[in-house]
């Protein structure tokens, strides 16, 4: 992971874990550190990944050595998925690419989503892959996703296009893929100039609801 403060208060936090940027427990716990980091000296904050794939999701290698380490990555991506819901400031995230599982979850806990357009794919792969939804990714999931699309996108293992993610609540917007930081950073700092203890205030408030099932329902 690397974290740079921007001459423009914006904290640009870059995954930087491998060509597919795997979620990992190391992974997410420095994501946390990172965020609880810019809560103390940015305005908002941009998450990116690589160009062509913002993430794969959880390590499959991990998942390999056994359930306890699993379970080990799984909790660990949970919690960073509720603090990236809970986070005080805008949060952005410019997915220049692919993103699957986790890597979705990620995109719907953010603020706002910029996606590469393109011939990538963004898609939860549990059921196609014979894994459970975790109470956390249950609530993220049909919260942002389009109602008319939980079927297809939830229970059935779709992958969209980045266009049509846009359309049923995966991205927020789409660009070329070579512009996708640059706009990602400007939207940040637009969202970064609204008052800050206001925009606080208004997004615990709106997902408050959200936030209290969330710590009631930890883990599996």
């Amino acid at each position: 992971m690397k974290y740079e403060l921007l001459d423009n208060g914006v904290a640009k936090i870059s995954l930087d874990n491998g060509k597919v940027n795997p979620i990992t427990k190391v992974l997410a716990e420095s994501l946390i550190e990172a965020l609880e980091r810019a809560e103390s000296e940015a305005k908002a904050v941009v998450i990116c990944g690589n160009p062509g794939i913002f993430s794969a999701g959880f390590d499959l290698k991990v998942v390999a050595q056994g359930m306890d380490v699993a379970n080990e990555m799984f909790l660990a991506g949970f919690s960073l998925a509720e603090k990236m819901y809970r986070h005080p400031q805008p949060l952005v995230i410019a997915c220049e690419g692919h993103a699957i599982g986790m890597g979705v979850f990620m995109l719907l806990a953010a603020d706002y989503r910029i996606g590469a357009q393109g011939n990538f794919s963004l898609k939860l792969p549990e059921t196609e892959i014979g894994m459970r939804f975790a109470p956390i990714l249950k609530i993220l999931a049909k919260t942002h996703i389009d109602p008319r699309h939980h079927s297809q996108a939830i229970i059935q293992s779709r992958g969209y296009d980045p266009e049509t993610a846009a359309k049923i609540g995966m991205l927020d917007e789409t660009v070329e893929a070579e512009k996708v930081i640059e706009r990602a950073i400007q939207k940040a700092v637009e969202l970064g100039a609204l008052p800050a203890a206001q925009y606080k205030e208004n997004k615990l408030y709106m997902r408050a609801d959200e936030i209290t099932l969330m710590s009631q329902t930890r883990g599996f």
